[in-house]
């Protein structure tokens, strides 16, 4: 079966689900300073990831995003943060670590656990399609999920698909795999 993204018109965010253009801030922090030296003179540097993928849980985003919209849904069902990882273009991945186009077959062929490679493909029902990307699991970061649905809300972001199963599948299963590595010493 050849990947194909899916088009999701669901208010709620959606585990799998594929967002370009979205909006991170570093926090710079002066060296030296105390907490309270840091909180005058901290500064924010934007960050815009081209493309990333939604990995938290389904069953979480879609209970925030009802006790984001309903009264009687309780408030100990939001979501702080929703976490994501970063979603890059094939020769950035190379050209970042230094990898030959030869190392690259690891990752196309799922032998780098660090990597998930996804083949250029159509986002069904549009006339758009997605290039080949690499989901870089060590790039995992989280945003204010409050944040994020305000983006999305001012149209800051495009809500480009989602996969569909069992790529999701896939890609959820090599993440935990990831994470849950334990370390050894060299």
């Amino acid at each position: 079966m050849a990947l194909f993204y899916v088009q999701q018109n669901s208010p709620c965010l959606r585990q799998g689900e594929i967002i370009s253009n979205l909006l991170e801030f570093k926090l710079q922090i002066p060296q030296g300073k105390s907490v309270d030296g840091v909180l005058g003179s901290a500064r924010l540097d934007p960050i815009i990831y081209p493309y990333v993928i939604v990995v938290s849980q389904g069953c979480d985003l879609e209970w925030d995003f009802k006790a984001r919209s309903d009264d009687q849904v309780s408030r100990h069902k939001l979501l702080a943060h929703t976490l994501f990882c970063g979603l890059f273009p094939r020769d950035e991945i190379i050209d970042e670590t230094k990898r030959k186009t030869e190392a690259f077959k690891r990752i196309r062929e799922a032998q780098d656990e660090r990597y998930h490679y996804l083949a250029p493909a159509p986002i069904n029902q549009t006339e758009r399609s997605l290039p080949e990307l690499v989901i870089d699991f060590k790039s995992a970061f989280s945003l204010p999920t409050e944040f994020v649905y305000w983006l999305v809300s001012t149209a800051q972001v495009t809500r480009e698909g989602e996969l569909p199963s069992p790529y999701l599948e896939q890609v959820m299963q090599r993440l935990y795999t990831f994470l849950g590595r334990v370390a050894t010493p060299e």
